[in-house]
């Protein structure tokens, strides 16, 4: 594994406090039927993608050495984020339906313009044809949006999605977003519903020539229980994964493309694993910044009750405490 000289200037570029104007106890609650949704140029997507990854880039510049500015994986507001599975699609061989719940955070006391894309599973996305739109959230406010994918987005299917707040044509370097999303189903045999949450990922947080390889842990497989696991490649290029399943009775290994701006979610090899920890790394990144996301996911087999592990920087103990950690 090429971990790098790690992390003696990694609190000094961690991520900055934003400025929030809009004091918390003044955050309202706004109406989904108020968000100003609107078409996209296609030159669009293409330019804040590229602008985004420029602004990581410039990040650790001065990081040659290959430490990482997010080595350990920070739940907080962000400039862009990523929602690695959300979706509205049939599951379960057609017996089950399966959406996304998105809630959506703007802690700017001014409407904030966001690009959004759903990166369908399996695919490349075309900048200029995937599904885009342009989502205004109001000042201050929190917005919770049901079955996301199809009423927000007018698509289907299984994917990620994307947000980058911008201005104009531009990326918004003064941005601060959040989001969180509910996939769920009906429970089978109940009215009642089953889901799992995935909550908003910084794509920079595990970026390959600093931090290469990233570990799910909590899951499980076996007569009880499934996992599918998942990866999201936030680049341009086509890349690939090693993936190693280390359970209680079993472990294997398998290889897997993931396409440019695209993810996959599949189930892990079949056997009686027990409890699995899922080992994730980017094999062909070279000296490329390559952002990318790994998550997987177990299922109950009899009442399709889950839970979401998403992936984080394996750090040494040694690196630990070069962080404070």
């Amino acid at each position: 594994m090429r971990k790098m000289a790690l992390i003696f200037s990694l609190l000094a570029l961690s991520l900055p406090v934003y400025a929030r104007k809009v004091p918390r106890s003044q955050m309202k609650v706004g109406s989904p039927a108020a968000l100003t949704i609107t078409a996209v140029d296609d030159a669009l997507p293409a330019r804040l993608l590229a602008q985004w990854k420029a602004r990581g880039m410039a990040r650790r510049a001065p990081l040659k050495t290959g430490v990482h500015a997010m080595a350990i994986t920070d739940t907080v507001s962000a400039r862009a984020f990523i929602i690695p599975a959300a979706g509205s699609v049939a599951g379960g061989g057609g017996s089950l339906f399966f959406r996304s719940d998105v809630t959506l955070a703007n802690y700017r006391d001014t409407a904030q313009q966001v690009l959004v894309g759903f990166w369908a599973q399996g695919t490349t996305n075309p900048l200029a044809t995937a599904t885009y739109k342009t989502v205004t959230l109001p000042p201050g406010q929190f917005v919770t949006v049901q079955d996301f994918v199809a009423t927000a987005l007018n698509t289907a299917g299984l994917g990620a999605l994307v947000f980058i707040p911008s201005t104009g044509t531009d990326f918004d370097d003064g941005g601060a977003i959040d989001g969180f999303s509910r996939i769920y189903t009906k429970q089978p045999g109940s009215t009642g519903t089953v889901s799992q949450p995935f909550e908003a990922v910084d794509p920079d947080t595990l970026s390959a020539q600093y931090i290469d390889e990233a570990v799910a842990l909590g899951l499980r497989q076996d007569a009880n229980f499934r996992t599918n696991f998942g990866i999201v490649n936030v680049d341009p290029s086509d890349h690939v994964y090693k993936v190693s399943f280390i359970g209680e009775k079993l472990q294997t290994t398998t290889t897997v493309t993931v396409k440019a701006y695209g993810m996959i979610q599949q189930s892990i090899p079949a056997g009686d694993y027990g409890a699995v920890t899922i080992l994730y790394q980017v094999t062909d990144a070279g000296n490329n910044f390559v952002s990318w996301i790994g998550y997987a996911s177990s299922t109950d087999n009899l009442t399709g009750d889950g839970w979401v592990s998403i992936a984080s920087a394996d750090l040494s103990p040694d690196e630990l405490d070069l962080i404070g950690y």
